[in-house]
Order: structure tokens, then C-alpha cells, then sequence
């Protein structure tokens, strides 16, 4: 037991430290706390924010309650228990706190001065080309996925589906989702890993190589009428002897139909 909360605090530390990068913001956080737990007149701010903040720290830090929440919302997004500590709110609290105490107005303008290039120098430039880049449409999203996405809606109308359903590589997934949520996908971004035929599915297509046949067999049992895969994986032939052929190509992805629909 003990060996098994030591993994889940060490798993919940490596998130906080993930969560706040190589920023100062911890420290700034705590000195933040620090100065309003001493102030003398900081009786009822004492209560609202250095008291929730640290039961917010202890209930993300314990092991038992990690492990709940991790079993409720997944340890993939653990991290986002750190939005329950009002850090901005702290911050421009002690701040300004800070600042007000002077009286004299250059020892205050200096000081608001020195506090803002420390929350400025805690983090990252991130306006660069690694984070940003030009938008390639108008709803900023890869322009492939917009591709898949009209050719499955023109498909469709053609063969009169009224709601068509594809199973996509988790690259479109969320993509197609939305620019066109007519579009049913066998799973979403946050794949249901308690559904069999979706596991399944969802390995299948996602993995290096594809094998058509099993693709096919879970696709159909998904009640996909529709498999996008790309291009360079060049699995016509195969998929077309388990019956769903190419209807077009778009954005470096083939998109196949089930000729067996009904």
C-alpha cells in the first residue's frame, strides 16, 4: 500500500511539475500566500485564500484522493486539479496588497515595475513559430480533415445516408468533429476504452500497419460505413476484397465505402 501511494504522489508531482514548466509561478504562488498568511489584516483573506488553496493542494497531493480522481477522470488529465488553485487571483491579491502599502508613489510605481518583470520573466515567450502558425482556413483546423469531411457528407447524400458513420485515425478525429458533427465516428478524442469493439477498432486503424480484413470485420461490427486511412498505407486492394472500396482522396487520406451497406 504504502509502496503504491509513494507511485501515485511521485505520479502527481511529475504532472505539477509538467503543469508549470520551468516557470517561477510556484514560488511567486507561494511568497503570494506567505504574505497574505503574515499580513495582520488579513484575517478574512487568510481564510478564503490561503486556507482553500492549501486544501486544494492537499486534496490534489494525497494519494487517496489522486486515485479517485484519477479513476473518475483519468490520469491522463489529472492535471487539470491545478486549475482549482486560484493562483491569478492570489497573485494580483498579495500584489496589490503590496504596492498599496507604500506610500510613496515612485516606491510604488518601482515596485509594481519589479513585480511585473518577475511574472514576465517566470514563464516562456511562447508567440513563435514552434506554437503558432498561419491559420490554413477559416475554422483552424487542418484543411485534410475538411477534405475527408466533405467528401464522406457528398458521399453520403449520394448514397442516401442520412447519418453516415466513419472510424478515422485519431489524427481527424476531433478535427471532422468539428467542421461537421453530422459525421458519426466510432470514437471520439477520448477513445472508450471500456467498449471492446471500440478498443479494438481504435488499435486497429491507429496502428503502423492495418490489417484489412480485421479493419473491416470491426469496422462493420462498429456500424462504420465509412474508413479513412492514409494514402501511403495503399490498402485498396485488400479492403476492396473485404468489400469497401475507394470512393476518393483527399489530403493525403483515402476514404473507403462499405459496398455491403443496406
Amino acid at each position: 500500500m504504502a509502496s503504491a501511494f509513494s507511485d501515485i504522489f511521485q505520479e502527481v508531482s511529475g504532472y505539477f511539475s509538467n503543469y508549470f514548466a520551468d516557470s517561477f509561478y510556484p514560488l511567486l504562488f507561494l511568497l503570494a500566500l506567505l504574505l497574505i498568511f503574515f499580513h495582520p489584516g488579513a484575517k478574512k483573506e487568510r481564510a478564503a485564500l490561503c486556507g482553500s488553496n492549501l486544501l486544494f493542494l492537499v486534496i490534489i497531493f494525497c494519494p487517496l484522493t489522486a486515485y479517485l480522481v484519477m479513476k473518475m477522470i483519468g490520469s491522463l488529465v489529472y492535471w487539470r486539479m491545478f486549475w482549482l488553485l486560484t493562483i491569478p487571483l492570489t497573485l494580483a491579491f498579495a500584489l496589490v496588497w503590496l504596492i498599496t502599502g507604500f506610500s510613496r508613489k515612485t516606491v510604488r510605481a518601482l515596485t509594481a515595475v519589479l513585480a511585473a518583470a518577475a511574472i514576465i520573466c517566470s514563464g516562456q515567450f511562447i508567440f513563435t513559430g514552434e506554437t503558432f502558425s498561419a491559420r490554413a482556413n477559416y475554422f483552424k483546423i487542418p484543411t485534410e480533415a475538411i477534405y475527408v469531411a466533405e467528401n464522406i457528407s457528398e458521399h453520403a447524400e449520394e448514397e442516401g445516408i442520412e447519418s453516415p458513420k466513419a472510424v478515422v485515425p485519431i489524427a481527424l478525429c476531433s478535427y471532422i468533429r468539428q467542421y461537421d458533427a453530422g459525421i458519426r465516428l466510432a470514437y471520439g478524442r477520448n477513445m472508450v476504452k471500456g467498449e471492446v469493439t471500440q478498443s479494438k477498432l481504435y488499435e486497429e486503424i491507429n496502428s503502423e500497419s492495418p490489417r484489412a480484413k480485421r479493419l473491416a470485420r470491426l469496422a462493420r461490427k462498429a456500424e462504420c460505413t465509412y474508413i479513412v486511412l492514409p494514402s501511403a498505407l495503399s490498402l485498396d486492394e485488400k479492403l476492396a476484397n473485404n468489400s469497401f472500396i475507394k470512393i476518393a482522396e483527399a489530403g493525403g487520406y483515402a476514404i473507403y465505402f462499405d459496398s455491403e451497406y443496406e
